[in-house]
């Protein structure tokens, strides 16, 4: 197949897909390796700060952190769907040559992105970038050419955190945030601490002193995010229509539906996951509860 120059292929990424970043990345990592491709598209979708905030929050009220009001996963994968439709009809290749990747497990997304240089990896874990700080999801896709790739460096999970320089390397102000001390400084957490991997339905329990910090919440947590300073400065993101999801419901309504009302309701959104089901969704609403004493 032709090779892509450089300005053919970002032309299509910035002009036409809309991402924040667009990167690509060769050679691909051992285990993707006889696939059928020779590189790898690297992108950001920024989901910014800038979304609306309710005035007042009832005690019933159980949150959705602002990155799962919409399906920004979704719409990454979108983007890509139809950029890899440009890309076949202009420069050749099938369908399967065009694998694509989002929120998923079967590629180090977070390890790639770094790795093409769209960011570096922060004390708290997440892919920090000079567009979006934290504030942004990661989508790649396959890709079957031989383009000019990024000329960077491969780049370590471990490494000096150029990006918190300014932060106090014994306690910066997102492990500070860390209400349960998830975060041990060093670019990895302590899942079993982490609230936001009880809120998306891992573990059957959740742990009484977790618990007694979870707050209002339904979906997501954010405090480390927040207490970044990569992510204080206005940042505007994609206003996706797909998966639209309120601030806050109401916990009661959710604890009384059925699975099917439950599944029915959060269809298509970033809620709608797989590993996500009913039954967590119901134990995420009684502890939002639970903390107002509202129940």
């Amino acid at each position: 197949m032709s090779i892509l120059e450089d300005d053919e292929i970002y032309g299509i990424l910035i002009n036409d897909a809309g991402f924040t970043q667009a990167r690509v990345y060769a050679p691909l990592d051992p285990t993707l390796d006889g696939q059928g491709s020779s590189a790898m598209l690297l992108t950001t979708l920024s989901y910014g700060n800038q979304q609306e905030e309710p005035a007042a929050i009832p005690a019933y009220a159980a949150l959705i952190a602002p990155f799962a009001r919409r399906n920004y996963y979704r719409e990454a994968v979108k983007r890509l769907q139809e950029l890899a439709k440009q890309l076949r009809a202009r420069f050749g290749g099938i369908r399967s040559d065009f694998r694509i990747f989002c929120n998923s497990r079967a590629i180090p997304e977070r390890r790639f992105a770094i790795a093409a240089g769209l960011g570096d990896l922060g004390r708290n874990g997440l892919l920090i970038t000079d567009e979006a700080g934290s504030l942004c999801v990661i989508a790649a896709m396959t890709l079957p050419y031989a383009p000019k790739a990024d000329t960077h460096a491969d780049k370590a999970l471990a490494n000096d955190f150029p990006r918190c320089a300014a932060c106090d390397p014994k306690r910066p102000p997102c492990m500070a945030a860390c209400p349960t001390g998830a975060l041990r400084g060093d670019g990895t957490l302590d899942r079993a601490r982490c609230i936001q991997w009880y809120a998306s339905g891992n573990e059957e329990t959740v742990p009484p002193d977790v618990a007694r910090v979870w707050g209002q919440r339904l979906y997501g947590c954010t405090l480390c995010q927040d207490a970044c300073i990569h992510n204080r400065r206005p940042i505007q993101g994609v206003l996706s229509e797909l998966g639209v999801l309120p601030a806050y419901l109401d916990a009661r309504e959710l604890l009384s539906m059925s699975d099917e009302a439950i599944k029915a309701r959060f269809k298509g959104t970033a809620l709608g996951l797989s590993w996500l089901g009913p039954k967590a969704i119901r134990r995420n609403a009684s502890l939002a509860l639970r903390h107002t004493g509202f129940c």
